[in-house]
């Protein structure tokens, strides 16, 4: 895959704040988790629904690698990707397409600007231009003046492969097909004579731009936790007077912008420290431990041996963990040592203050370059 400076998926965040570019590099790109190899997967199946002509069933073993992580598309998927690809059909048949383009890659500007659309589509007639793309998350994605789709539009409109399909169009049709949130498409109409009317000056002005503008948009941007702009924007709200309630409801106002970038903050310390880069006054320690029975069997035989419990009080569906056991132990009067049948383990790593009392987990220095990014 190929990934250009400026894309589709960041186009909303460049007109905001143009500087985020800049500010981005020498960043590593962070690796994908799961909720976005999974969407990319059903993308990969929608592609070869649409170039194949099959259905999704007929995809039923398909395999999408990212980095080391392969995931294969199993019967548990088919509904999300039965649903849009419905969805495809219905809206193809209902727009007269008849030339589409799967995963046409254009670019704005060679090397630099650029993307791939899901589907490009032209009618019978050639008056309506489809853009349409996928989204396999939860939250809504709305299509209403949506700039990734404006992107691809103006993109597509001037790369060659791409260009002569709005010879004749009237019309652009932008449709989002997001499974989890409609069983349809959900449409918006731009009008083709009024098609790319300052979108391309204004997105042309950005790329040349180093302005850098905090905001709601900065919530993916992987600058955000080194961003001294957004720092100060998050630190630096003024207070409205003595009034209370205005006071509390500017704070309000602020709670999701400045929880995002706090998570996007403690995800990067953890990400960079779990690479063995020293971040002053942070560690990485094991997550708190849970309790389990080290061995279930000789635990329940140890405890009914006492005569004053029974397997049937001790099991439900599965055996009770330790401190239940230990409750109903107590109530029981019971002198029994259960230490030997415990063992705690960590569920994983988290990222902790330097004056915990968590004990510091080592961990090796594999991208020693990364500590100078942290100075």
């Amino acid at each position: 895959m190929i990934h250009l400076t400026y894309g589709g998926s960041t186009a909303a965040r460049t007109l905001a704040c143009p500087g985020w570019v800049k500010k981005s590099d020498g960043i590593p790109r962070r690796p994908a988790g799961q909720a976005a190899i999974d969407g990319s997967m059903h993308h990969e199946v929608q592609e070869k629904c649409q170039r194949d002509d099959v259905t999704p069933g007929e995809c039923l073993g398909l395999s999408y690698r990212e980095g080391d992580v392969i995931r294969i598309f199993t019967a548990n998927d088919l509904p999300l990707s039965e649903i849009a690809h419905a969805a495809t059909q219905r809206l193809l048949d209902e727009l007269d397409i008849d030339e589409i383009e799967v995963e046409p890659f254009v670019q704005l500007e060679p090397g630099v600007a650029g993307g791939s659309i899901d589907l490009l589509g032209l009618s019978a007639d050639k008056t309506t231009l489809l853009v349409l793309d996928y989204k396999f998350g939860r939250v809504a994605v709305p299509v209403e003046d949506n700039k990734q789709l404006r992107f691809y539009t103006m993109a597509a409109a001037a790369d060659a492969k791409t260009k002569d399909m709005f010879k004749k169009i009237e019309r652009v049709v932008f449709a989002v097909i997001q499974p989890q949130s409609s069983h349809d498409a959900i449409t918006w109409v731009w009008d083709a004579p009024n098609l790319l009317e300052g979108f391309e000056i204004a997105f042309r002005e950005a790329m040349a731009s180093d302005t850098v503008t905090p905001g709601s948009h900065c919530h993916w941007c992987p600058a955000a936790p080194y961003c001294a702009e957004k720092r100060g924007a998050v630190m630096g709200t003024n207070l409205l007077g003595k009034d209370l309630q205005k006071n509390l409801q500017a704070s309000a106002d602020m709670v999701t912008e400045v929880e995002n970038w706090l998570k996007a903050v403690r995800e990067e310390l953890y990400l960079q420290a779990s690479r063995g880069v020293s971040v002053a006054g942070w560690k990485i320690v094991n997550k708190r431990a849970t309790r389990k029975w080290a061995d279930e069997i000789a635990a329940m035989n140890a405890l009914t041996k006492t005569k004053k419990l029974t397997k049937k009080e001790l099991n439900k569906t599965t055996m009770l963990t330790p401190a239940q056991v230990e409750k109903l132990v107590k109530s029981k009067d019971i002198n029994i040592d259960l230490s030997t049948f415990i063992i705690s383990e960590s569920s994983g790593t988290t990222l902790a203050t330097a004056d915990s009392k968590a004990e510091a987990v080592m961990v090796s220095d594999t991208q020693g370059h990364l500590a100078e990014i942290m100075k």
